[in-house]
């Protein structure tokens, strides 16, 4: 399978509902950590979809191009980062975030999420779970409503 094939806008916006609907599937099984885990691939995916929109590109490569060409990425940085602080910064929509300051708490603890923790053998509990679920899913409508 090409390393890009699922890189569209389109299909960033189906994997962010998609990862979110895992994670809840996830968090009624009790696996907390899995469900925390697949929760913050929505925020990125849904962050990336929105920088397509925003710069009107077709797909991720295409989006990384344009980034460098306005210089807005680095020569060592790159659009397939999972950084989401990284990705909220290139939508600038970071300065309008920290205005809301019960946003900006949902988002640092959304921004504590790494890709890593599909390694971490801590099983969390359910109260971590239901709290970083509760921030994602207040992101992603902050997201989808003001970028």
């Amino acid at each position: 399978m090409p390393q890009y094939e699922f890189n569209g806008l389109t299909e960033q916006m189906k994997a962010s509902i998609h990862r979110r609907e895992d994670a809840q599937s996830l968090f009624e099984a009790s696996k907390w950590r899995g469900a925390m885990y697949l929760s913050g691939y929505s925020v990125e995916c849904l962050l990336k979809a929105k920088l397509m929109s925003i710069f009107n590109c077709s797909n991720l490569r295409e989006l990384e191009d344009e980034l460098l060409r306005r210089n807005l990425l680095s020569g060592k940085a790159t659009i397939f980062t999972h950084q989401l602080e990284v990705l909220l910064r290139l939508t600038s929509g970071m300065d309008r975030l920290r205005q809301n300051a019960t946003m900006w708490q949902f988002f640092n603890i959304v921004n504590r999420w790494i890709p890593a923790w599909r390694y971490n053998p801590d099983l969390s509990s359910a109260d971590d779970s239901k709290d970083f679920l509760e921030a994602i899913d207040n992101i992603r409508r902050w997201i989808e409503n003001n970028l």
